[in-house]
């Protein structure tokens, strides 16, 4: 397959699920009541906001009320704020806390009327979407090798391993080895095993080897938790720049 024909269809597909998911969500907001929504789990209403100063940039605003809150809005989620009409509000945030009868915002800006009495709507999250976008209109070079190994139209070459010297003491055979051949291989290698085997403490290795190199290593995650496992790991033995919403972050890394 053509590399770009099949960017452009990757393309066509996020923007297939970004439209099916707004349109999902705004469908339901447009036909249930705010109460309805509220017994789904989606929105919370009856709301006031109090002002909680600023984290990372962003204004901490804690929306509480008497009554106990029952939702499945929580931390990381993107939510609007309205006073009764979610569809033709502008105003979003990212939960960053919730509680039992309070729910703190990270927002951008905080006009007056929010802190009055208003309700809280889960919404899709059209970050997510514009960043894959971004990504298939940016791929560089080095992301297309990528593609034609995904595609087959490319083969990987066999990594070798090479000889290090261990910062980790307490590394196993396996786990060494696993550490050298990441260290000799120029494409792709594939560490796997069950839960407990070590695979943290083998990619914690492996980054600090390459940061030894005078490298610098970009390490993502499926999850916020796994990723925060693995800065947990590296803190305090090398330079690092944990990327994130701060809702998203282990509360011990940001301490």
């Amino acid at each position: 397959m053509n590399i770009k024909r099949y960017i452009r269809r990757l393309k066509t597909l996020v923007e297939f699920e970004r439209r099916a998911e707004i349109e999902a969500m705004k469908r339901e907001i447009a036909l249930l009541s705010g109460k309805e929504r509220e017994e789904r789990r989606r929105a919370i209403l009856g709301l006031r906001g109090y002002p909680q100063g600023k984290e990372f940039g962003y204004l901490l605003v804690r929306f509480s009320r008497e009554k106990v809150i029952d939702t499945e809005i929580g931390v990381g989620d993107l939510v609007v704020i309205s006073r009764g009409q979610p569809l033709k509000s502008r105003f979003f945030g990212v939960v960053t806390e919730r509680g039992k009868r309070y729910i703190v915002v990270a927002v951008d800006n905080l006009p007056s009327w929010a802190l009055r009495m208003v309700r809280i709507d889960l919404f899709a999250n059209e970050i997510t979407f514009k960043r894959m976008i971004a990504t298939l209109d940016n791929l560089t070079d080095k992301g297309v090798r990528v593609l034609r190994f995904a595609l087959g139209q490319k083969e990987p070459k066999e990594p070798k391993s090479v000889s290090f010297e261990k910062i980790d003491n307490k590394l196993n055979k396996i786990q060494e080895k696993a550490v050298g051949l990441a260290l000799g291989t120029r494409d792709f290698l594939l560490i796997h095993g069950p839960f407990g085997t070590g695979k943290s403490r083998t990619l914690a290795e492996i980054a600090l080897q390459f940061a030894r190199q005078g490298k610098k290593v970009l390490a993502t995650a499926e999850t916020n938790v796994a990723l925060d496992n693995l800065v947990a790991r590296l803190f305090g033995r090398a330079r690092i720049v944990r990327l994130g919403h701060p809702s998203r972050i282990s509360n011990d890394l940001i301490k």
